[in-house]
């Protein structure tokens, strides 16, 4: 970590022989990575719906984004604390808005949430709670209005192509707002959706700026998030939504940082309405407000007033097993590792005590959640509070919601990026490298091989994040920082 008077030298020309050097390894690794992405823009059409799976360069794609991650960890290793000039920062802007250009110009590759988004969008913007009907029922014309009706017309494709159509939609009101923008600006857009994502991307690039002068770091930590392969494809090529948080949770994070403790709240509750993750670092951001009853209380109320009315369409609609958010948290799970432990730990319970086994997916679903508020009360409340601790304990409180979630897709690992931006972790920047051999699933489906991606690819994804995890606690335990 730099100290206060090597920030200066941010922009100063004059730098070391050897800073000259991390600073050419910069260059070239933006170029290589450009070049990487270049290629998946290539190949992108290959990937199209109208393809079968088995004839998709599924490995080809695996290989690019795991040597993108190799290239992306051992150039922050090289040059994580130098000081960069003003021209070697425009570089590192420049190349990553680069990688995001050819991205949005890709075909999507694996992933079709985004119909989702851009149905829903149309329904929020014609003025009908889009908690209410599913797909399927717009397609069966099962009762719906006329409107959504004649919307499903003129959606063609973007209906058809929705998975799980008999669900109804699982994504926040603060999210429908932003799709139902993206609706008004161009009807049934991807490009004006991913344009919208640049947006809030380059907002949260600006803010890991701020923060990373508030904290006295080097601004080369801004490759962490600004470069990263996965990141890169997973909201600019498979156009998912996640990026939409991060200027509410940074904001958050930034207030709660300058002792705005009621604004960072309405921030938080802002990014819930998006996705509901924020949501587990709601104490930490009280945690101050301890010692003052009053704003504490203020907060406690203002949190529960915004969140009850964002979240009134939901309940206004119903709620049942069709309803995304009871779906999802019943019955999802897809790449999940820690989560697997908690079923045989279930099992073993359940037939200890005499009770029939099948319960066990339900019974790990129960523990996760007290696992979960034990880790969240040791880090916000065991130990000494201070504010420039703020984005490690959220690393810490997000990466453990991430690592014993039943679902842990490859875009729901970039909720920990804009905290490793300010406290970088090894351990927690190796699932860039890691987690781009969830796509061989889509190779070793097809040809009926899908036990070798349950029994053997997933724990390749997340058994060395778990063994460097463990290490770093033991390297740390001798320290102050024992996490």
């Amino acid at each position: 970590m730099n100290s206060p008077q090597d920030n200066h030298t941010q922009n100063s020309p004059r730098l070391s022989q050897a800073e000259g050097t991390l600073n050419i390894i910069i260059i070239l690794s933006g170029i290589v990575l450009i070049g990487l992405f270049a290629l998946i823009w290539y190949k992108s059409p290959e990937f199209s719906i109208e393809i079968p799976l088995e004839n998709q360069p599924v490995i080809l794609l695996v290989s690019i984004l795991v040597l993108s991650g190799a290239l992306y960890l051992l150039t922050i290793r090289k040059t994580l604390n130098i000081s960069l000039g003003k021209n070697y920062l425009l570089w590192i802007v420049a190349a990553g808005i680069a990688m995001r250009v050819l991205m949005m110009a890709s075909t999507p590759i694996l992933e079709d949430d985004y119909f989702r988004y851009l149905w829903d969008g149309g329904v929020t913007a014609s003025g009908i709670n889009p908690y209410t009907y599913s797909p399927e029922d717009i397609i069966e014309e099962s009762g719906v209005p006329t409107e959504l009706t004649r919307l499903g017309e003129d959606a063609g494709r973007v209906l058809s192509g929705i998975n799980n159509p008999e669900v109804r939609t699982i994504y926040p009101p603060v999210a429908q707002a932003v799709f139902a923008l993206s609706y008004i600006l161009d009807p049934f857009s991807l490009l004006t959706w991913k344009t919208i994502l640049l947006v809030f991307d380059l907002i949260t690039l600006a803010l890991l700026f701020f923060a990373l002068r508030a904290n006295r770091l080097p601004y080369s930590y801004l490759i962490i998030y600004w470069w990263n392969p996965l990141l890169v494809k997973e909201i600019f090529n498979s156009a998912h939504l996640d990026v939409l948080v991060f200027p509410f949770v940074l904001g958050a994070l930034l207030l709660a940082a300058g002792n705005r403790h009621v604004r960072s709240v309405l921030s938080i509750a802002l990014g819930i309405g998006i996705k509901l993750w924020p949501a587990f670092l709601l104490p930490l951001i009280l945690r101050p407000l301890l010692s003052k009853p009053k704003k504490l209380t203020a907060a406690v109320i203002l949190i529960l007033v915004l969140l009850g009315g964002l979240f009134a369409p939901v309940y206004l609609s119903g709620l049942d097993q069709s309803t995304g958010f009871v779906a999802y948290g019943e019955r999802w799970q897809n790449n999940d590792s820690a989560f697997r432990g908690l079923i045989l730990f279930s099992e073993l319970a359940l037939d200890a005590l005499g009770y029939k086994t099948f319960h066990k997916y339900i019974l790990a679903r129960v523990l996760v959640l007290p696992l979960i508020g034990l880790w969240i009360a040791f880090v916000t409340f065991g130990r000494r509070f201070r504010d420039d601790d703020l984005y490690k304990k959220s690393l810490f409180i997000i990466a453990f919601v991430f690592l014993v979630s039943p679902t842990q897709f490859p875009w729901y690992y970039t909720w920990l990026l804009p905290f490793l931006a300010v406290a970088p972790r090894f351990s927690l920047l190796l699932p860039t490298l890691l987690l781009p051999l969830y796509y061989l699933r889509y190779y070793l489906e097809p040809i009926g091989k899908i036990d070798v991606f349950t029994n053997v690819i997933v724990w390749i994804e997340f058994v060395p994040v778990w063994i460097f995890l463990l290490l770093e606690w033991k390297k740390s335990s001798r320290s102050r920082d024992a996490y």
